[in-house]
C-alpha cells in the first residue's frame, strides 16, 4: 500500500475525521498497479500539482491537474495528488498536511492531499512559496508509484520533489503548462544555471501543448525526443449558454498584468462611448491589476454599466459564463487557457487574442473571434458580437463542437495512461 494512503503521515486525525481518511486509504493500492504482463494496467500514479490555493490563487494549473487526477481514477488509476496550501490546508489534521479528500459518492476521484506553504518573505510572489512538508511526503510515497506527473516550474515544491522522485528512481512524466520558458532576467537565469538544468535530465517525457512551449524547453536544454504534445480538457457541463437579451461581456482571470484588464475596461468604455447599450462584469482574485481596473471605471461616465465581482468559485464563474454575451480574454502570451475550455463547454462566444495559444484552433473553426490584444481590436470585436445575434449563435455552436472534438477528459485520461504506460513499462512487457 502506498505511504500516501495511510493517514496523514501518521498523524493521529480528529474524530469526525477518521472515516473518511479510513474510506480514503482504501484507494490507491499500489501492488495493483505495479507492472507484470504490461495487460490490464492500472498505475499508481502520484502527480505533484504545486500551490493549490486558497481560491484561485494558483491560476489554472491546479484546475488542469485536478482534472486529470481525477479522470485517471475515472479509468481505474491509483492516483494521489499533492498540492500545496497558503495558510492552514482544508481539513487540517494534526501534522503539517490535511487527509485525503474522500472520494465523490458514486463517481471514482483521486485521493487529494494539501501541504501547508509559507512565503519565505512577506509580499513574496505565488512561485515562491516554500513547504518542507510535501517533498518530504514525496520521497516517502514515491515507492508506492509507478510514475510521478510533476506540474513543473521554477518553485521549490516542484523542483524539489522532481529532484527526490529521480533519486527514488521512480518514472517522472514533466508538464510544464508553458511556464518554464527562457528568461532574461538575472534572478531566474541564475535559478536556472544551479537549478533547472539539472531538474531538466529528469523526466523521461515532457508533455507539452504547443509549439512555442517546445520551443523553449529546447533552448534550456531538453531533448526534444522526449516531447508529447498532449491537450488540456474540462468535464461536459450540464448548464449551456443562453444568450442575455441585453448584453453582458464578461472578463473572467486572474487580475494580473499578462492578462489585461484594463484593455477590457478601456475598451469596454470605449465600446459604451460607441453608443452600445451594454454591461460588463469583471470576475477574478486579484494579482495587482484591481486598482486599475477600479481607477478606470470610476475615471469613466459609464461606471454603473460595470460590475466588479472579484473571485467567485468555479460554479459561480461558469454560471457567469452561462449567461454573458461573450467571454473575453485579451490576454498576453496565453497558452492554453482553462477558461477558454470551459467557455466552449458551454457554447458561449468567445473573444481572445492572437497571442493565445487556441487561438489558431478556434479560429480556423469559426469558434471565436481572434483579434490583437488591444484596445481598438478589443472594442470593435465587442461591438461586432453585440449587434449580431446569429454570429454569436454560430460561434458557441461551433466552440462546443470544437470541445467536444479536442477537449474531452476521457479522451485526455486515455492518452496520459499510453504515456505513463510508455516510461513505465519495459518495451518487451507492453502489448
Amino acid at each position: 500500500m502506498t505511504a500516501g494512503i495511510r493517514g496523514a503521515a501518521g498523524a493521529q486525525l480528529p474524530e469526525a475525521q477518521t472515516a473518511a481518511a479510513l474510506e480514503d486509504s482504501a484507494l490507491p493500492v499500489a501492488d495493483s498497479g505495479r507492472v507484470r504482463d504490461g495487460s490490464e494496467w492500472a498505475p499508481a500514479v502520484l502527480q505533484v500539482g504545486g500551490l493549490a490555493g486558497p481560491g484561485a490563487a494558483a491560476g489554472g494549473v491546479w484546475v488542469v491537474a485536478r482534472m486529470q487526477s481525477d479522470a485517471l481514477a475515472r479509468l481505474g488509476a491509483k492516483v494521489e495528488l499533492l498540492g500545496g496550501w497558503l495558510g492552514i490546508p482544508p481539513r487540517q489534521a494534526a501534522g503539517p498536511q490535511a487527509p485525503s479528500l474522500p472520494a465523490a459518492a458514486g463517481r471514482p476521484t483521486a485521493a487529494v492531499r494539501f501541504f501547508r506553504m509559507r512565503r519565505p518573505v512577506p509580499g513574496a510572489r505565488l512561485r515562491a512559496p516554500v513547504s518542507l512538508a510535501l517533498p518530504r511526503y514525496v520521497r516517502r510515497a514515491a515507492a508506492g508509484a509507478d510514475v510521478a506527473h510533476v506540474h513543473l516550474c521554477r518553485d521549490f515544491v516542484t523542483c524539489a520533489s522532481t529532484l527526490l522522485l529521480g533519486r527514488a528512481r521512480v518514472p517522472v512524466v514533466a508538464q510544464t503548462h508553458g511556464m518554464l520558458q527562457p528568461s532574461q532576467r538575472p534572478a531566474l537565469r541564475a535559478f536556472d544555471l544551479l537549478i533547472t538544468r539539472r531538474i531538466l535530465q529528469i523526466p523521461s517525457l515532457w508533455l507539452t501543448l504547443t509549439e512555442d512551449e517546445e520551443r523553449g524547453l529546447a533552448a534550456l536544454g531538453v531533448d526534444p525526443g522526449r516531447f508529447r504534445r498532449v491537450v488540456n480538457a474540462t468535464a461536459e457541463p450540464e448548464q449551456r449558454w443562453s444568450d442575455p437579451d441585453t448584453p453582458v461581456f464578461l472578463f473572467a482571470a486572474r487580475l494580473a498584468p499578462r492578462k489585461q484588464p484594463g484593455v477590457f475596461i478601456q475598451a469596454a468604455v470605449q465600446a459604451l462611448d460607441a453608443g452600445l447599450d451594454a454591461r460588463f462584469a469583471v470576475v477574478g482574485p486579484d494579482q495587482g491589476e484591481a486598482g486599475t481596473v477600479r481607477s478606470l471605471i470610476a475615471a469613466s461616465r459609464h461606471a454603473d454599466r460595470f460590475e466588479f465581482v472579484g473571485e467567485l468559485p468555479s460554479a459561480g464563474v461558469q454560471a457567469r459564463m452561462a449567461a454573458c454575451t461573450a467571454y473575453v480574454l485579451p490576454a498576453l502570451s496565453e497558452p492554453y487557457p482553462m477558461t477558454v475550455l470551459e467557455a466552449a463547454a458551454l457554447g458561449t462566444p468567445v473573444i481572445l487574442t492572437a497571442q493565445c495559444g487556441l487561438a489558431p484552433l478556434m479560429g480556423r473553426q469559426d469558434a471565436a473571434v481572434v483579434v490583437e490584444p488591444s484596445v481598438s481590436a478589443v472594442r470593435d470585436a465587442m461591438l461586432q458580437l453585440a449587434r449580431d445575434p446569429a454570429a454569436r449563435e454560430r460561434l458557441g455552436g461551433n466552440a462546443r463542437q470544437v470541445h467536444r472534438d479536442n477537449w474531452s477528459t476521457r479522451a485526455l485520461a486515455q492518452d496520459l495512461l499510453t504515456a505513463y504506460r510508455g516510461v513505465a513499462v519495459p518495451e518487451g512487457n507492453q502489448p
